[in-house]
């Protein structure tokens, strides 16, 4: 249930974004309303705002008291009915609510060791030198790029990878895959993730832009 408040928050923040700040090319406010939308659609759902909830409008709490008149059970939290699965031989009953939150569990699993194998596929491929690496000023994390990028356009690019670093666009990745493995069947938050990743590529654009490059010369 958590889950799904998460997803409808996303969806009534994000779409104003699609539409308002997309095309926009301001990418600092643009990347900071993305990074609002994916925090509230974390916390907001964890709120219990009595006065704005389903429960406390007449006409749901009319139709919850019908449903227990009339002898239909009425779900935890849910105005739908529970439906239950009779099993032939054991007597067992499960109810559709229950098969569903075992599905959500099995995927977040599946999603939350799919990331851990990409982070442990990354170490590796870093460790095995297959990729030509330099530690840079201080306490800056690893540059990763092949040799031949690094002989013929270094500046320009440890410009753009220097831009991701000390914007710390790692943070919001993380934070985007943590509501990604929860929200794994909603396709809108890949869509959103896809924005965020563009916003952050456009700022490190900037960022080269800003520190001498031509513009011609970086398209090139």
């Amino acid at each position: 249930l958590y889950s799904v408040k998460s997803a409808l928050v996303l969806a009534l923040l994000y779409l104003p974004y699609m539409l308002i700040l997309r095309k926009e090319s301001f990418f600092r406010l643009n990347r900071t309303v993305l990074l609002l939308i994916l925090l509230l659609s974390l916390v907001l759902p964890l709120m219990n705002i009595h006065s704005l909830s389903w429960d406390s409008q007449p006409v749901v709490q009319a139709a919850r008291q019908q449903m227990v008149e009339v002898g239909i059970p009425v779900n935890a939290g849910m105005l739908l009915p529970e439906v239950a699965v009779q099993g032939e031989r054991n007597g067992i009953q499960v109810s559709w609510f229950h098969i569903v939150s075992i599905l959500f569990v099995l995927g977040t699993l599946f999603v939350f060791f799919l990331r851990v194998s990409q982070i442990l596929r990354m170490g590796y491929v870093i460790r095995t030198g297959s990729l030509w690496h330099q530690r840079e000023d201080g306490g800056m994390v690893y540059i990763v790029i092949s040799a031949r990028d690094y002989n013929e356009n270094a500046r320009e690019i440890l410009l753009h990878e220097r831009a991701h670093v000390m914007a710390r666009h790692s943070w919001d990745l993380l934070l985007l895959a943590l509501l990604q493995t929860m929200q794994w069947w909603n396709p809108l938050v890949y869509i959103l993730g896809g924005s965020l990743r563009y916003v952050h590529e456009y700022e490190a654009d900037d960022f080269v832009l800003r520190s001498g490059v031509s513009a011609k010369a970086y398209q090139l």
